[in-house]
């Protein structure tokens, strides 16, 4: 047991990443023929180079905004969204990787982006992260706080930035109990291990840790591995959550 603060009622934890929105038409950075497989990371998505291709980056992730302009939720996506309208944002926490919004439209109340996302900038100069007027990123915006321009990136957290939201990852580690539920769907652990999400009293095929993944990572921390697509996946398991989250 956690020594977190036993909680009358379980939580939900769920971590996604790139494999929960594959299945809506967003291609996967990593993962198969990825997007980092194709572009140069210290080119366009590197926080001590980007001014330096400043035009470059703007024009990637432009790139990135017109791939998913016409990408709508899965069925993986609805579920986790009716969950959190179910048993509240309090007692169900989204975190994920991805910079997509398809939670968010699937009626998701609160998420975490972990990574930023692409319907916000942010200035360098002063850290206000304010929403980008249109649909696409204007290498010409200023920011509204301190009116520079040059400062100014797209909301995504580049490699070598600091990711102010992994303090949730670490509160939710000290937070979780055994009887919370943690579910991850889609990651490649790469960036994120199961290791920084789990207390170590969870780090061994814990019967409430579920994996969702064709390719299944870090398996052995799971106590259930669901080797499907997230909407299959998420589908299986649906029941046998939902029991578990309203008994205790």
């Amino acid at each position: 047991m956690s020594s977190a603060q036993h909680v009358s009622s379980p939580r939900l934890y769920v971590f996604s990443g790139a494999g929960l929105s594959a299945e809506s038409g967003i291609p996967t950075f990593r993962t198969g023929n990825g997007i980092w497989t194709q572009e140069s990371i210290d080119k366009v998505c590197n926080f001590l180079t980007w001014r330096q291709n400043r035009e470059a980056v703007f024009r990637f992730y432009n790139a990135r905004i017109f791939e998913t302009r016409d990408s709508r939720p899965n069925e993986a996506h609805q579920i986790l969204a009716a969950w959190q309208s179910m048993w509240g944002t309090e007692r169900v926490r989204l975190i994920t990787q991805n910079i997509d919004d398809l939670l968010e439209r699937a009626g998701a109340q609160h998420v975490t982006h972990l990574h930023g996302d692409m319907h916000s900038m942010l200035c360098t100069s002063c850290d206000l992260r304010f929403p980008k007027d249109g649909d696409e990123y204007r290498l010409d915006t200023a920011c509204p706080g301190c009116g520079e321009v040059e400062a100014v990136k797209p909301g995504v957290v580049f490699f070598q930035e600091a990711a102010p939201e992994y303090t949730k990852l670490h509160r939710m580690q000290r937070e979780m109990t055994d009887d919370d539920l943690f579910v991850a769907i889609g990651s490649a652990f790469h960036v994120v291990s199961p290791e920084s999400m789990l207390p170590r009293e969870r780090w061994h095929r814990h019967e409430r840790n579920f994996l969702i993944d064709p390719e299944p990572r870090r398996p052995e921390f799971f106590g259930c591995v669901e080797q499907e697509f997230a909407t299959v996946g998420l589908r299986n398991l649906e029941s046998r959550i939902n029991a578990m989250m309203t008994t205790r």
